[in-house]
């Protein structure tokens, strides 16, 4: 008998590649259930079992994801960033971002977390917040990859969810790393590439194979053992460029640490589906080399 999650994911994948697409056109959650081939209140069940949110939560907290994210990185009027993330006019736009961040807009351009990292860059301050130096064990993980945006490695997470599922663990369980390959200061969005993590289930025997043929491959992956710089960030995924332009333009040039040649990790904390995109809570870890100097 085929395992029912294998046609839940195929339904899925087409669900969730439309969201990430459109985010700026409206998103109807009937018709989106039409394209999974549910009844519209069956399908709310199926998805908030297998994701932990509901349909128009996930829609909300990836659009405010992307607003705090625009808001941060460039200067665009508020109503470009607005329709840009599907809010028809600023006045809802503003409801909707106060509603989840408890702030307006304007307001966090001007005083999110990004402010505070960018005035210790501006005063060169390599001691404004705290870092520790940690041992990690190695870790055995198994893997999505994720090309593009790293803002949307969420969408691998996803593909991970629904592959440990099928197996019988649950996501409840786990916790998540990201692996980030390539440097976003030097390579473009499109070419960015990353992993999204989870150590492996004790006593799992089943073959790395993906549920069907268009799902993502399952990859088994180890994060290095050693020593790590590790800054705990709070606050939006998008503010995070600014925390490590500080930890690498302020922190590691005035402490001597030299950077291993490894990739940056992430341990997340907390999860997106609890939190509001402004709170949660994530370590940043800078490989090290053994030794100072």
């Amino acid at each position: 008998m085929q395992n029912p999650w294998i046609e839940y994911e195929e339904r899925f994948d087409v669900v969730l590649t439309h969201i990430y697409d459109h985010l700026d056109e409206p998103l109807d959650m009937v018709r989106l259930a039409e394209v999974a081939g549910f009844s519209p209140r069956h399908w709310h069940r199926v998805f908030v079992s297998a994701f932990g949110e509901s349909l128009p939560a996930l829609v909300k907290r990836l659009r405010i994801q992307l607003a705090v994210s625009l808001l941060v990185s460039t200067t665009a009027p508020i109503r470009e960033i607005a329709m840009e993330c599907g809010y028809p006019d600023v006045p809802s736009f503003t409801r909707a971002f106060r509603a989840t961040t408890g702030t307006t807009p304007a307001d966090y351009r001007l005083t999110g977390g990004h402010a505070d990292l960018r005035a210790a860059r501006t005063h060169h301050d390599p001691e404004a917040f705290a870092v520790e130096i940690r041992n990690l064990p190695e870790i055995d993980c198994l893997a999505v990859r994720h090309y593009g945006s790293y803002l949307r490695i969420d969408r691998a997470f996803h593909d991970l969810r629904i592959w440990l599922a099928a197996h019988g663990y649950d996501w409840a369980d786990v916790q998540m790393y990201g692996v980030y390959l390539s440097d976003p200061t030097q390579a473009a969005e499109a070419d960015l590439e990353s992993m999204a993590c989870v150590p492996r289930p004790a006593g799992l025997t089943a073959e790395l194979r993906p549920l069907s043929p268009d799902a993502a491959p399952i990859e088994p992956v180890t994060i290095r053992p050693g020593p790590y710089a590790v800054l705990e960030h709070v606050g939006a995924y998008a503010d995070m460029p600014d925390t490590y332009a500080w930890l690498f333009g302020c922190w590691v040039p005035h402490t001597g640490h030299r950077l291993a040649d490894h990739p940056v990790v992430e341990r997340y904390l907390s999860r997106p589906q609890e939190h509001g995109p402004t709170t949660n809570t994530t370590e940043l870890l800078l490989p090290l080399e053994w030794g100072r100097g």
